[in-house]
């Protein structure tokens, strides 16, 4: 690869390091800052977060198609400019109107980052290094909201030179600094230029790639799963000590970290991403079966066990989840809406991390072991369904009158090769 592709590459890899510094250290220090700071309360909190993930599901598809327009580089630097300013006004926040513009103004800046940051990566370093800057990318940020936890562990301390305000402005400045960064990143042309109308059907009206994003986001549950179902699982259906609960997210974050980028690598063709999307239903079905076995287990080192078991079943379908849909979702989407469709992609993604906590403590966790079981079959289901809906939405994306803009359907996606590749995407 051409010393250009490589600079660019780390330059991306850096990004997403000093940005996910900034998250952490926000994240880590969050409530502290906005219910003793800016002097809200829970309620208010989750209203104003619940608001901004809303209006940031609304704007993220046009967004998108901003980039297609444009070229991904400058909406997303814009993305970041407007995050860096939001967060700074974060540390003027007092009351809860404030709050709520400033979180609104922030949702609506974040949720189409993401897609806009993927189109760039694909754009700059093209098609046979996407896959591995994408899975660098993610590693890097693991590591870096675990550094960033603990930079607001030390600026929440008492007598910290900067205080609470220091956990939104750090993050105001990993805003900044990743923004000069990807600034140096060659431009992307854009997918479509301005003025030309799009000659193939409304997005909205695809059905086969809207299914698609619904199975990846449905397999995404295993971000609510690891943040909110395991944790009010074990502590209140388990014996399990609570220090388990921290040790079961550093497993997670460290082995997510060292295997990602070898395992996005072996998604080659579209029989690998939709492998890869079947072992990730599968195993979060495991994990959810496990969950269910444990408030009967006796002794805390069998509990304890299947607990570590049942998270690195979950871990496993978060690498496979993560490989196959970053394939499927550039491989499948059109060229000239590339945009469009990795916002598209995303609001499934968006979606679960909003009901993904609500289906989990709505209705899994009342429901007890029975719950999980029944959670384990709907996501195992959905792993087994994933050849079929993939070789389905390939076939429609080249059916007579909607164009041909993604490759055609393999024969069969239960393991057989792929299809040659259209428009020179090869995975």
């Amino acid at each position: 690869m051409a010393e250009r592709g490589r600079g660019a590459i780390a330059t991306f890899v850096l990004a997403s390091l000093v940005d996910a510094v900034g998250t952490g250290c926000f994240l880590g220090g969050s409530a502290l800052f906005l219910t003793r700071t800016a002097g809200l309360d829970a309620a208010q909190v989750g209203a104003g977060l619940s608001l901004a993930a809303v209006a940031g599901l609304l704007v993220t598809v046009p967004v998108g198609r901003l980039a297609d327009r444009h070229g991904p580089k400058p909406v997303l630097l814009t993305l970041l400019l407007i995050r860096a300013g939001g967060f700074a006004l974060y540390a003027l926040v007092g009351s809860f109107p404030a709050f709520l513009a400033v979180a609104v103004l922030l949702g609506m800046a974040e949720k189409p980052t993401s897609p806009a940051q993927q189109a760039l990566i694909a754009a700059v370093v093209g098609d046979g290094e996407r896959q591995r800057t994408l899975a660098l990318t993610r590693a890097v940020r693991n590591v870096g909201f675990g550094a960033g936890a603990g930079l607001a562990a030390l600026l929440v301390l008492p007598g910290s030179p900067v205080g609470l305000p220091g956990v939104v402005l750090c993050n105001a400045v990993s805003f900044l600094l990743s923004g000069l960064l990807l600034a140096r990143v060659p431009a992307a042309r854009p997918a479509r230029p301005a003025g030309r109308p799009p000659a193939r059907p409304r997005l909205l009206a695809d059905r086969g790639y809207l299914r698609l994003t619904a199975l990846n986001g449905l397999l995404t549950l295993h971000m609510a799963l690891l943040s909110t179902g395991i944790p009010l699982w074990l502590l209140t259906a388990t014996d399990l000590p609570a220090f388990w609960l921290p040790v079961l997210v550093v497993l997670n974050t460290v082995v997510a970290a060292l295997a990602q980028v070898p395992v996005a690598q072996r998604v080659r063709d579209a029989a690998g991403a939709v492998s890869m999307l079947r072992v990730a239903g599968l195993s979060l079905g495991g994990c959810c079966l496990l969950l269910a076995l444990l408030p009967g287990m006796t002794g805390a080192a069998v509990a304890a066990g299947i607990a570590v078991t049942a998270v690195l079943a979950l871990t496993v379908a978060e690498l496979t989840q993560a490989a196959g849909g970053w394939d499927l979702s550039f491989r499948r989407a059109d060229p000239e809406r590339q945009g469009a469709y990795l916002s598209v992609f995303s609001l499934g993604v968006t979606t679960q991390t909003i009901a993904g906590p609500v289906l989990l403590t709505a209705l899994v966790l009342p429901a007890g072991a029975a719950g999980w079981a029944v959670l384990a079959a709907l996501l195992a289901v959905a792993g087994l369904a994933a050849p079929m809906l993939v070789r389905e939405s390939f076939r429609e994306a080249i059916s007579p009158g909607r164009g041909d803009h993604s490759e055609k359907a393999p024969e069969s996606l239960s393991g057989c090769p792929a299809a040659a590749p259209l428009n020179g995407v090869s995975g």
